[in-house]
């Protein structure tokens, strides 16, 4: 279904709208969920709300925006929500293991885990303004005035907070998951 028809489909709720905005966003849009929230079952309490969310605020979609963008903004939306209700940040380690792809070589998957660990938990210890941030950046490959747009923030503030995030991510992953810092990518050591 083309996007013009799933938004007007979307407009009268129609219910193979919603199966067709689900198929094409759901992953996508709990793995950002995860990402911001670091539970598994609340991000995909997230990603019904806003998938529910969208559906009631059909008719108000203006076409300003991708259905995408527009969506991931409820799920932004519900998210700081989440966070401000719960004033807390939950992290299932065990689940960071499972997400990443199993390798054949088990050296391989420790490897993935440890990094995947790592991540997480510098992650989790950025503020949420920074930590969105990252994540539409490097994530959702959004560009900087898109980030800002997306945020209702200027892209002096995005620039800001990516460079306060990044500084802060640099100090705490390990040297060689850090591909920021002086012992990074070979294209950083040898600048």
């Amino acid at each position: 279904m083309e996007e013009e028809r799933l938004v007007a489909a979307l407009r009268n709720a129609e219910p193979e709208a919603v199966q067709e905005l689900l198929a094409r966003y759901g992953d996508r849009l709990l793995r950002s969920a995860f990402l911001l929230c670091g539970n598994e079952a609340e991000a995909q309490d997230l990603v019904q709300d806003t998938f529910l969310e969208a559906l009631r605020a059909g008719p108000r979609f203006r076409g300003r925006s991708t259905l995408y963008t527009w969506l991931h903004g409820i799920l932004l939306n519900l998210t700081r929500h989440y966070h401000r209700d719960r004033k807390r940040l939950v992290y299932d380690d065990e689940l960071v293991g499972r997400e990443a792809s199993e390798p054949q070589d088990n050296l391989a998957g420790l490897d993935v885990a440890t990094g995947s660990a790592s991540l997480t938990s510098a992650l989790r210890q950025l503020s949420q303004p920074h930590r969105e941030v990252l994540i539409l950046r490097f994530y959702e490959n959004m560009k900087v005035h898109e980030v800002a747009a997306h945020l209702g923030v200027s892209q002096g503030t995005v620039k800001s907070r990516l460079h306060y995030a990044l500084s802060q991510m640099q100090k705490l992953l390990p040297a060689e998951l850090n591909l920021f810092g002086a012992g990074g990518t070979k294209e950083t050591a040898q600048r």
